[in-house]
């Protein structure tokens, strides 16, 4: 029984516009002022990297990938809303496959998990149908004390 329970929470949703909007007002609406964030991403056309993240007031004002101090760049913060924007980019992408490599017919397919009560993103996994193009999100831990 409890081998099942924690299948089903492990389970992503088909991300859609219908699902990402809510999330994404709901963590608005909670998003704490001080948080910490690691998130580990992996995939087939990109390097896997650790980013340890702390955000204030919606800044972020730590970040690290792999243990290095590195800047963030416009959309590329890593920061929750960061990866809301980074979701929003995918669904526009998945309209068009071929854009990521897609032979004709294919498609792409994105799944996610949002928190239910806060809306952050837990996970999110992309595949391209007929390519070797995916791309995994895990949110492995998420803090929202200053200590």
């Amino acid at each position: 029984m409890m081998l099942s329970i924690a299948a089903a929470c492990a389970r992503l949703q088909p991300l859609t516009g219908d699902v990402l909007t809510p999330a994404e007002n709901k963590w608005r609406t909670h998003r704490p002022e001080f948080y910490r964030i690691v998130i580990e991403m992996s995939g087939d056309r990109v390097q896997a990297g650790r980013f340890e993240v702390a955000v204030r007031g919606g800044e972020v004002v730590d970040l690290k990938r792999n243990g290095l101090v590195i800047g963030p760049t416009a959309g590329q913060d890593y920061s929750m809303d960061g990866l809301f924007h980074m979701l929003e980019q995918e669904l526009g992408l998945a309209e068009h496959p071929a854009s990521l490599g897609a032979p004709e017919g294919y498609s792409v397919y994105l799944n996610a998990r949002f928190d239910e009560m806060t809306g952050r993103l837990i996970r999110y996994r992309r595949v391209v149908g007929g390519t070797s193009n995916s791309i995994e999100v895990n949110v492995v831990e998420f803090k929202t004390n200053d200590k």
